[in-house]
């Protein structure tokens, strides 16, 4: 067993917390999967900040360029947004969001024109920002965000395929809906050839103890939900805790890219919202 690679990165500021992601090949052989997370040594705000995660769509030449060209683009969205001193509503945040998704939807789809053999190319994305007092999200494809609270562990994304879209018409069991032949196959994703109509956000208060999860599906479709949740819960640190859901997955035998990026808040009640 090829043994995970794992990048950590720590940072404390004014809102504390810890985080740090592992990435694996599994039994592809490349890694399409791509992620942004916030720089050790760079600068920022004081309080806002982005992380996210894209998988290339599998089978296409071009889906390598599609997850990397996603999270640059948010990278440079990340450095303008951090150079505004002005504080901004959450709202604000998340339209900002989409906007930037919706633009690099559109890079995507020219960079697939002007190149040889790129047309269709695509990947998911979702994104999780972290300010003084929310996290906003943003989310288009398969890729899930979790949020571990109070023990119970939430799916905060919905996946864009059209297995759940038969689910949400009843016409498909959720609890055989993994096992569906037409699972892999996404109603939406950035920079294939149809423009990206929507893209879905969410706004929700912070707490001091949530811990976030970003994946791609090679995770969450070789590791069940409940092991997901105990192994959040553990008391390791976020880095430790990517490592050990990949290995997991690894162990259960998953096949495709597998990538996790774990965000654990540190409880700081001064600057926190109270648990209600």
């Amino acid at each position: 067993m090829d043994v995970p690679t794992n990048k950590r990165a720590v940072k404390t500021d004014d809102l504390s917390f810890d985080y740090g992601f592992c990435t694996h090949t599994g039994r592809r052989r490349h890694n399409q999967d791509e992620v942004l997370v916030p720089s050790v040594t760079g600068t920022s705000n004081g309080f806002d900040k982005l992380f996210a995660i894209a998988d290339g769509m599998g089978g296409h030449p071009g889906d390598g360029i599609a997850s990397l060209m996603a999270c640059d683009r948010l990278s440079v969205f990340d450095k303008r947004y951090n150079q505004n001193k002005g504080r901004q509503k959450p709202a604000d945040i998340g339209h900002r969001l989409v906007e930037t998704v919706i633009r690099t939807d559109r890079a995507i789809r020219l960079r697939g024109l002007s190149g040889y053999n790129l047309g269709d190319m695509g990947t998911t994305l979702s994104c999780l920002i972290i300010t003084k007092t929310h996290s906003v999200i943003s989310h288009v494809g398969d890729s899930r965000i979790y949020r571990l609270r109070n023990g119970h562990l939430s799916c905060l994304t919905v996946d864009h395929t059209f297995v759940q879209d038969m689910v949400f018409e009843g016409q498909v069991d959720p609890e055989i809906a993994h096992l569906h032949p037409l699972r892999h196959m996404l109603t939406r994703a950035v920079g294939t050839g149809e423009p990206l109509e929507w893209v879905d956000t969410r706004i929700d208060e912070l707490k001091s103890i949530d811990c976030f999860l970003l994946c791609t599906d090679g995770l969450y479709k070789a590791v069940a939900e409940r092991d997901i949740l105990d192994l959040l819960a553990e008391r390791s640190d976020a880095a430790d805790t990517a490592t050990e859901l990949i290995a997991k997955a690894l162990k259960n035998g998953a096949r495709d890219n597998i990538t996790a990026v774990v965000v654990k808040i540190v409880i700081n009640r001064h600057f926190l919202p109270r648990q209600s």
